[in-house]
């Protein structure tokens, strides 16, 4: 647990950075988040028991830390996983995209709705004139966007 606590503020360490850079300078520092939702926390606390479906979460957080590479920072935030990609190309990430979906449909987690969000944090450009107080703020603004890529069925499953 103190893994995934020190992963989110990393996470939102480096995605302020990343922010600032952006704000300030038109540079070629790109990079694309995705966030897989899960979205009935009562399903999987009834499924598996609260316990163990929140270990599921962190065991699936920590899989992807280490399968995915050093520069793809994944967090877990309740229900939520964020991965920061750098961006390299629109089929990089989409390849990337394609890994986070390999792992995560393995994990077990298959008996709620999953939703999958891409994001590409925008250039100095957008950003001027938006005043996000913190890296959470920018999250919470762009998971109000709902740009949903892909969305998972949850499968119906009895233990």
């Amino acid at each position: 647990m103190k893994e995934d606590t020190a992963a989110w503020e990393k996470f939102l360490y480096v995605l302020e950075w990343v922010l600032a850079v952006q704000v300030r300078y038109a540079s070629n520092l790109r990079h694309s988040l995705v966030c897989i939702s899960f979205h009935d926390q009562k399903k999987l606390g009834d499924t598996y028991g609260a316990k163990d479906a929140l270990q599921m979460l962190v065991d699936l957080a920590k899989q992807l830390r280490t399968s995915l590479r050093k520069t793809d920072l994944v967090a877990r935030n309740g229900t939520a996983i964020w991965v920061m990609i750098p961006f390299v190309t629109p089929e990089s990430v989409l390849s990337k995209v394609s890994q986070i979906v390999e792992i995560a449909a393995a994990n077990g987690l298959d008996i709620v709705d999953r939703d999958i969000s891409i994001f590409s944090i925008p250039d100095a450009g957008i950003l001027e004139g938006k005043d996000f107080k913190s890296a959470e703020d920018f999250l919470e603004y762009i998971d109000d966007q709902k740009n949903v890529a892909m969305r998972w069925e949850g499968a119906t499953r009895s233990l």
